[in-house]
């Protein structure tokens, strides 16, 4: 009888899973899990598991023996061991399971000493009007250097010196990130140095204190050279009967076929597409000019398909939306970019040292394939949304390799050349 009380649980987990957009590789391994522990159960005579019995079963599959079933661990086999048995006890309990919800409480890494200036600052932060995005970024970069300050023995910030920023770049830098990562974090703390100076909270504004970040110069970071072949590989490897599959597949597509830059995907709306004249206007994000593209029928039976079978029922107005609880937009945190990287992966492809391959550098595979069917450049610079025609230039024109192959100068002639004119 126990056996089928779990079993049954197990079933409204996976349906829960389903619904979800889940993989056939997670809703498999959940099963696997709901397997075990039923015949785990079983072999203890039990009816219905308590969470001792979970935490047995966590402790015999990983290793690792936890206090409670919502605690942190660093085991990932312990992690992907708990996971399953979180969605059945509540579905035991007569719940709905909560996919996607975090399975341990958020941890505030804010020292409590400090707590009360970085909320100030954060309610600051809303107060201006910045995103919700922005505010999270804020938020990472103030608990970071308030941590240090704990670990190197300040009690107030009033303590805080020049020498402790100092020592928390240093150890930052040691860690090689990458210049962008660097770059986020010197603007969020800046940002949050300047508000304890003009509060009156340190003597001095640090903020001047950051050193310089330099990025790297046009041109020595190129996006990796697409092909069409490529791109259909990456395609190909993207599953669309499940939820995640139709919107990664659609946000892919819209960027590859239209040029959409990630920012404008996160942000885009449903309304923002006119399925009669078959078209997509929107404000860019970047340059806040407005910018109306013609929609191809696969791009929009793409974000079709998602909107009817794929987006979970959410609140949010965003038409792309992260698949787990409560559904929100994307945010720059957790930027949709990483997803082009996952399926190429798959697809076995090899990106060059030093080369972009997020989502953006499809924008470079779409202009390139245009210049080459001989587009216009004004048509590519409006395409592409830029507010001028020298960025296509700066960025784009040099990437079409096959053009720029047909100027090439021939060597004798140049230097026949040079030596008429110093004659």
């Amino acid at each position: 009888m126990q056996v089928a009380v779990v079993r049954d649980a197990s079933v409204q987990v996976i349906v829960a899973l389903e619904a979800a957009g889940r993989s056939k590789a997670t809703i498999k391994r959940h099963q696997a899990e709901f397997n075990a522990f039923a015949g785990f159960l079983e072999a203890r005579g039990r009816v219905l598991p308590s969470e001792a019995d979970c935490l047995d079963f966590i402790a015999e599959r990983s290793g690792s023996r936890l206090a409670g079933l919502r605690e942190p661990t660093s085991c990932e086999r312990a992690r992907l061991a708990r996971r399953p048995l979180l969605l059945l006890m509540e579905a035991l309990a007569g719940g709905a399971p909560l996919v996607g919800q975090a399975t341990t409480p958020p941890v505030d890494r804010c020292p409590a000493r400090f707590g009360a200036v970085r909320d100030e600052y954060l309610g600051a932060c809303q107060r201006r009007g910045n995103a919700e995005a922005t505010v999270v970024s804020k938020q990472q970069a103030a608990d970071q250097f308030l941590v240090y300050l704990e670990e190197v023995g300040r009690e107030t910030i009033a303590e805080v010196a020049a020498r402790d920023l100092a020592g928390f770049w240093a150890r930052r830098q040691r860690r090689g990130y990458a210049p962008k990562t660097t770059g986020l974090l010197r603007s969020s703390l800046a940002d949050f140095l300047r508000y304890l100076h003009e509060g009156g909270q340190i003597q001095e504004d640090l903020a001047g204190r950051l050193p310089p970040q330099r990025y790297p110069r046009r041109g020595q970071s190129a996006p990796h050279p697409w092909t069409a072949g490529e791109v259909r590989l990456v395609l190909e490897q993207i599953d669309r009967q499940s939820a995640i599959g139709k919107r990664d597949y659609a946000m892919v597509l819209l960027t590859v076929r239209l040029g959409v830059r990630v920012g404008d995907l996160r942000r885009l709306e449903l309304g923002w597409f006119d399925w009669r004249a078959k078209t997509l206007a929107f404000t860019q994000h970047k340059t806040g000019l407005s910018l109306r593209l013609p929609l191809p029928g696969d791009v929009g039976w793409a974000v079709i398909d998602y909107i009817r079978h794929g987006r979970p029922e959410t609140v949010c107005r965003q038409v792309f939306v992260k698949h787990r609880y409560p559904f929100t937009a994307f945010g720059s945190s957790t930027s949709a970019g990483c997803r082009l990287s996952y399926y190429a992966r798959r697809a076995g492809i090899v990106f060059g040292a030093g080369r972009s391959h997020g989502l953006h550098s499809l924008r470079g595979a779409l202009a390139v394939a245009m210049l080459q069917s001989d587009t216009p450049p004004p048509v590519v610079t409006a395409v592409l949304g830029h507010a001028a025609a020298t960025t296509t230039a700066a960025h784009y024109l040099r990437l079409d390799t096959e053009h720029l192959r047909r100027c090439a100068l021939d060597v004798e002639d140049v230097l026949v050349a040079l030596e008429g004119a110093r004659s």
